[in-house]
């Protein structure tokens, strides 16, 4: 957005909008675009100073090195009239540095900072940037998201009273965080804790929490109080010793969509016994997304177990990973096996009654994700539909060799149909399984 010369009428015409609307318009630039109107007029030098939102991400292209930048955007941010709701840095490639400080003290001192973003980088993996504890003033954030940190609660913090979102990845947090920090948040509704380091036990009291999303390594995972939580995606490893798979998925009665790795499944398994099916139905449960990444003969009971503890399943999405997709003899084990335990749990009560979805995502046509698709066809009499999205590694005489054996299966449901997410041009035509 650029003017040359003299101001046009219809620049004229804009320039009268009452000023929250010129706020929003210049919000929907990228912050280069926003920063140029300044030079058209006093007036859009105003508006310009007056923005309450700055973002500075993926779109901004700094051509200045990193001990620049960031000095710049301090001036930017002190050049600005009105008070700054939503800040965010997350330029790519920007890394920790001291001057930070600067901005956030001076963002944390208007005391009405409501968003707040810091994404850095650094090629160091143990380095992080300190956060200093002026963020913790910012009592009106309702989003915090924060990568390559490290987070120090100060002693005198008293809580974000109206926080609803956060998101933290990579960050190096306090071995009670989950104890301590978050009963300070109240309000929260939504969480992301991936890949960050300190955890050691993640006891979960959190009254108004609805969305959960953890990656990393943990010692215990217990979901004290979470009477809310409807979506959870679990990524876990380590030594975990919590109580196994079955008391945690009836602690969370109200869950209507979980994805997880096979992986954090064999983890929980592991702390008990995995039997046939909850000893009362998870109705609630509507969606399941499962990464097969590894699998094991426990793998197989907790896959059957989750399905089955489902009676109101609308949707299942399975992933498998490259490990478990060869054509081979273990493979072709691993398909009847599951095959096996599935219907023995389809003859024993209601499963699959309600499924109205079931995909596959990177398919490679190995005999277990044949195998599923199989008996779905054949057992669920409501599915609508089967989406297959093949590999981008598999090639098109492999695409259409699965397409083939799929269209043998008998189908229960007269609706259902069979969608391949196929295209020609985003496929190699040689892959490892035509070698």
């Amino acid at each position: 957005m650029e003017w040359v010369g003299e101001p046009s009428d219809e620049n004229e015409l804009i320039s009268r909008l009452p000023e929250n609307v010129i706020h929003n318009i210049l919000m929907l630039l990228p912050i280069k675009d926003a920063a140029r109107t300044a030079l058209s007029s006093s007036t859009w030098r105003r508006h310009w100073r007056s923005i309450p939102q700055l973002v500075f991400d993926d779109g901004f292209a700094p051509i200045e090195p990193n001990d620049k930048l960031i000095p710049n955007i301090y001036k930017s941010l002190l050049a600005c009239d009105g008070p700054v709701t939503k800040f965010v840095l997350a330029v790519p490639g920007l890394n920790p540095c001291h001057e930070i400080d600067h901005i956030i003290v001076h963002l944390s001192g208007c005391g009405v900072l409501q968003h707040f973003t810091l994404v850095l980088s650094s090629k160091d993996s143990h380095s992080w940037y300190r956060l200093p504890s002026s963020l913790f003033a910012a009592l009106r954030l309702n989003y915090l998201k924060l990568k390559r940190c490290l987070f120090v609660v100060p002693p005198w913090f008293v809580g974000f009273g109206q926080l609803k979102k956060l998101r933290l990845m990579k960050v190096n947090v306090p071995s009670d965080f989950f104890e301590n920090f978050l009963p300070k948040c109240p309000l929260l509704t939504s969480m992301l804790i991936a890949s960050c380091t300190g955890l050691e036990k993640l006891e979960l009291d959190a009254p108004r929490l609805k969305l959960f999303n953890f990656e990393g390594e943990l010692q215990k995972l217990c979901f004290k109080r979470t009477p809310r939580l409807s979506v959870l995606r679990l990524s876990v490893y380590g030594g975990l010793w919590n109580p196994d798979l079955a008391a945690l998925l009836a602690s969370l009665r109200v869950l209507e969509r979980f994805a997880v790795a096979s992986e954090s499944l064999e983890v929980l398994g592991k702390a008990g016994h995995v039997s046939t099916r909850l000893p009362s139905p998870h109705c609630r449960l509507k969606r399941l997304h499962i990464y097969l990444n590894v699998i094991t003969s426990l793998g197989e009971r907790i896959l059957v177990f989750l399905i089955s503890s489902a009676p109101n399943l609308h949707k299942l999405v399975i992933q498998v990973a490259c490990m478990v997709r060869r054509r081979n003899q273990l493979a072709d084990n691993l398909a009847t096996s599951i095959g096996t335990l599935l219907e023995a749990a389809l003859r024993r009560g209601p499963c699959l009654q309600h499924l109205r979805v079931f995909a596959i995502e990177d398919g490679l046509g190995a005999p277990l994700e044949l195998e599923l698709v199989r008996i779905i066809l054949a057992t669920a009499p409501n599915l609508l539909r089967i989406e297959i999205k093949p590999s981008s590694l598999l090639c098109s005489r492999k695409v259409f060799e699965f397409m083939k054996e799929v269209m043998r299966y008998k189908r229960i449901s007269k609706e259902a149909q069979v969608l391949y997410d196929y295209s020609e041009e985003n496929h190699s035509h040689l892959c490892s399984c035509c070698l």
